[in-house]
């Protein structure tokens, strides 16, 4: 009745095309359990036969679905899978059961589901939470040992499964009991052990994850995995030599274990002792020189360290080596960029094709094409990459708007932002990008109307907040207004330097020079910058403490020699 559930849902694909492709799984993995001798026989199948009733279940349920009718489609996929012996539909049934909040029947579904599917472990999986959330601990126990047979037939974790179930429950206590039950049956194996300790470690009892994590490394003292699980342990609870200790002594009996000297390394990175880190990962690609992860972390490090020359040495080998070819990309590109190689610089940004660097490759091959004069082909690279990651479309105008701001093309800017929203219509960023630029350059009507856009769609955005209440003290006389909206910025973000400074600053236009120098001392003692240094800077000057404001000054400019800030407010105060 299976192959007769499989037809019937490719005769309805025009209609309901995922049905199909759901029960036509179901005859994979049952080729792929063959392969494997597992624990449970599976159920006989149901004599094959047109029914019409079944037709009509299985029909019904599928578009009950799709309507979101939850109660019929429940119905229906009970009735398909008494009436096929189908298992994806027990599955479904569960899943809608509990979309429902009706536990009872979730349990009468996981419990059919585990019947016509008895060696899948998401089913038994699914019936430990459910059992064990009924109080029905004994049958919640018994699907656990169901686990280990299916799991350890099939060569997969028997443990961690089940662990992350039980991590999940209300009653921890019982919970624990569970695993430690669990773990007495199958002492034999340091899996078992090891994820017992787990199980204390996610819930953040360390004290009691390292007892057992002990106990382990008694019973199993050369096994990798948990001296490195002991040595986490030690870490999250303060004691970094204690950890760095423990991989050590386990190197002592094994110097060659690379998954010992891979923690060791990792531990020493998380630690900021670099160079260490560097010796132990050259250790480790001298064992494994195809190990790529070795690699990638000797050319990170070696940046770090301002070691260009030996981390390109390392990414190009990766490079040739074929392995983690973006980010190895993207790091040729700021070698080459550090030493001055723009052309080549820009060639290994666009290779960039995926990861976590890829927006800030193809943002940096805008940027170094209209530094080297090229805005024309730098616009034309941004459009085409709107196209290309539409996702980061918004950023892309934003990082346009500052291309042609940079160059002084101010109506230049006011037009892109105009194309821009009329694609993102209240766009936060851009509508917050545009009040600052609009502020800038003294249009401020446009910067208010567009702030408190912003603000009115989400009033804690205390950079809006912020950036209004700062521009009506600095621009205008609206000092109550201005001082309403730092005001609510501040309990937003009390120790946000930019607001602080903002809030000093209008304590200066406002004629309260002492407020004043409090609040930006200590946005300068958050973050001394050029800005807030200037109006320091200023406000020293008009107590008369000219030689402290002219200190103030230097170290911004010892720091930042062209700092505008600092040089315009220098020229207009001395001149």
């Amino acid at each position: 009745m299976k192959v007769f559930a499989s037809r019937v849902f490719c005769l309805l694909a025009s209609l309901l095309l995922g049905a199909c492709s759901s029960l036509q799984q179901t005859g994979v993995e049952t080729a792929a359990k063959e392969a494997v001798k597992l624990p449970y026989p599976e159920p006989a199948s149901l004599a094959e036969g047109l029914d019409s009733e079944l037709v009509f279940s299985t029909l019904a349920g599928e578009i009950a679905l799709q309507r979101g009718d939850l109660e019929t489609a429940y119905q229906q996929l009970v009735q398909t899978a008494r009436l096929s012996g189908d298992a994806v539909a027990a599955e479904k049934a569960t899943k809608v059961a509990l979309l429902l909040k009706r536990e009872d029947r979730a349990l009468e579904s996981v419990k059919r589901w585990t019947e016509l599917a008895p060696n899948n472990p998401a089913a038994r999986l699914r019936a430990i939470a459910l059992l064990f959330d009924a109080e029905q601990f004994g049958s919640a126990y018994e699907q656990m040992e169901a686990i280990n047979a299916i799991n350890s037939a099939s060569g997969q974790d028997a443990y961690l499964p089940v662990m992350a179930v039980l991590s999940k429950r209300d009653n921890r206590a019982q919970a624990m009991r569970l695993m430690r039950r669990y773990h007495a049956a199958h002492s034999a194996d340091p899996e078992a052990g090891y994820a017992l300790s787990m199980l204390s470690l996610l819930w953040k009892d360390y004290a009691r994850a390292e007892a057992d994590a002990t106990r382990l490394n008694a019973n199993w003292p050369d096994w990798s995995k948990g001296l490195v699980l002991l040595s986490r342990l030690r870490k999250l609870q303060g004691d970094e030599e204690g950890a760095v200790r423990v991989l050590q002594q386990g190197l002592s009996d094994s110097p060659e274990s690379v998954e010992l000297n891979t923690a060791l390394a990792r531990l020493l990175v998380e630690l900021n002792r670099y160079q260490e880190a560097v010796t132990v990962f050259k250790k480790v690609n001298r064992l494994e020189p195809e190990n790529g992860d070795a690699l990638y972390s000797l050319g990170v490090l070696s940046l770090q360290l301002e070691q260009r020359g030996e981390a390109k040495a390392y990414f190009s080998k990766l490079w040739e080596k074929g392995s983690h070819r973006s980010d190895v990309a993207y790091y040729l590109g700021r070698i080459a960029e550090q030493d001055g190689e723009g052309e080549s610089a820009i060639d290994w940004f666009r290779r960039v094709e995926r990861g976590d660097y890829q927006f800030q490759a193809k943002a940096r091959v805008a940027q170094l094409l209209a530094e080297s004069g090229r805005v024309a082909e730098a616009r034309d690279w941004i459009q085409n990459m709107r196209i290309q990651m539409p996702a980061k479309a918004v950023q892309f105008y934003l990082l346009e708007a500052r291309i042609l701001a940079d160059l002084a093309q101010h109506e230049e800017v006011f037009a892109l932002y105009r194309e821009a929203l009329e694609g993102h219509p209240e766009n936060d960023d851009l509508l917050y990008a545009r009040g600052l630029y609009a502020a800038e350059r003294g249009r401020l009507e446009m910067m208010e109307r567009d702030l408190r856009s912003v603000i009115a769609r989400n009033p804690k955005n205390a950079d809006a907040l912020n950036a209004l209440g700062y521009t009506l003290a600095d621009r205008s006389l609206r000092y109550q207004e201005a001082s309403q909206l730092i005001a609510r910025a501040l309990e937003l973000k009390p120790d946000s330097a930019a607001i602080i400074d903002s809030m000093g600053w209008l304590q200066f236009r406002m004629g309260n020079l002492q407020q004043a120098y409090e609040y930006l001392q200590r946005a300068f003692d958050l973050m001394p910058d050029g800005e807030i240094a200037a109006h320091l800077g200023e406000v020293l000057w008009r107590m008369g403490k000219v030689e402290q404001a002219e200190a103030i000054w230097r170290q911004i400019l010892q720091q930042e020699p062209q700092n505008r800030h600092v040089l315009e407010t220098r020229k207009r105060l001395v001149h």
